[in-house]
């Protein structure tokens, strides 16, 4: 039996390309990559998957279409939702944002007043666009802790690599775990969804056909698509050594509930700072975000 999944990636100007992922019983994996302009109501697809050609459109959620000789193609949409969404904070953690306007605990990138009007309004779910100049918290954290994040990428399809929902999560000790639309985008290392900033991929990474020859031919299976909530669990782990933190933190990631970094030493040593979230001129949104201390081990 062979599992087959698709990601339907809008490319602007009414076209698309269509990445499919045939696994096979063995585990093994194999790719097809589909280029669909839009017809009418829905999007007709075309392809070949080696001799074999595929002819598909995608209406209604389900893409169906011959897909070689004797057989048919037939996948619905399925919304994956991340199994810590709406996550609770503990007790004891520290609520950064909440939904609620006051902002006792987040600040603007130089002391720029909130406006909670037009773009920078609360949302009904307690979701803000990020402010220009980006924010940050009001406190300073130096130890362990973990942390949850909900943020949501815009759809910008005409956009590729870094101007696709650009944004990021920066720890305490500067390193930056990257917010973009990576859900069949490809950019350069450390620089997609759940990313350490241009030195680390996570772990659940795949190609893409058509450029395999290039080095910036992956992109995150971990990713939704915009316009879809996503989060970030981190667990970030600091060595204590003669009533100092000291080292290189060691972090492990979740990225919609699917382990991306699994204790991997960040490269900046530990130090006392904030967190802050960054604006990248794009219209990232942000809510439920807390941070837990840790104890020390």
């Amino acid at each position: 039996e062979t599992k087959i999944e698709a990601r339907v990636v809008a490319q602007g100007g009414g076209t698309y390309k269509v990445l499919v992922r045939k696994i096979a019983a063995d585990g093994s994996v194999s790719r097809v990559e589909l280029k669909g302009e839009t017809e009418g109501d829905a999007v007709g697809f075309a392809g070949n998957d080696g001799d074999a050609g595929w002819k598909c459109s995608y209406v209604a959620g389900s893409i169906t279409g011959p897909c070689g000789e004797g057989c048919k193609l037939e996948i619905k949409r399925v919304e994956h939702v991340s199994p810590t969404m709406g996550r609770k904070p503990p007790q004891g953690a520290i609520v950064l944002l909440d939904g609620k306007p006051a902002m006792e605990e987040m600040v603007r990138a130089k002391g720029a007043a909130w406006d909670f009007s037009g773009k920078g309004a609360i949302g009904d779910d307690g979701s803000i666009q990020i402010p220009g100049g980006g924010m940050s918290s009001k406190r300073q954290f130096e130890g362990s802790f973990e942390m949850h994040v909900e943020f949501m990428n815009p759809l910008r399809s005409s956009a590729h690599s870094q101007g696709r929902g650009n944004s990021g999560v920066f720890f305490p000790n500067g390193t930056e775990i990257q917010v973009l639309d990576s859900f069949g985008e490809c950019t350069y290392e450390g620089g997609g969804c759940g990313g350490f900033y241009r030195y680390k991929d996570p772990d659940t990474m795949d190609v893409i056909e058509s450029i395999k020859d290039n080095p910036q031919n992956k992109y995150t299976l971990a990713s939704a698509p915009p316009l879809q909530w996503q989060t970030y669990d981190v667990e970030y782990r600091v060595k204590k050594q003669d009533g100092k933190y000291t080292g290189k933190p060691l972090v492990t990631a979740c990225h919609n509930g699917i382990k991306i970094h699994d204790k991997v030493e960040i490269r900046n040593d530990a130090k006392k700072g904030s967190f802050s979230f960054q604006d990248h001129g794009n219209p990232v949104r942000y809510r439920n975000i807390w941070v837990m201390p840790l104890e020390d081990k």
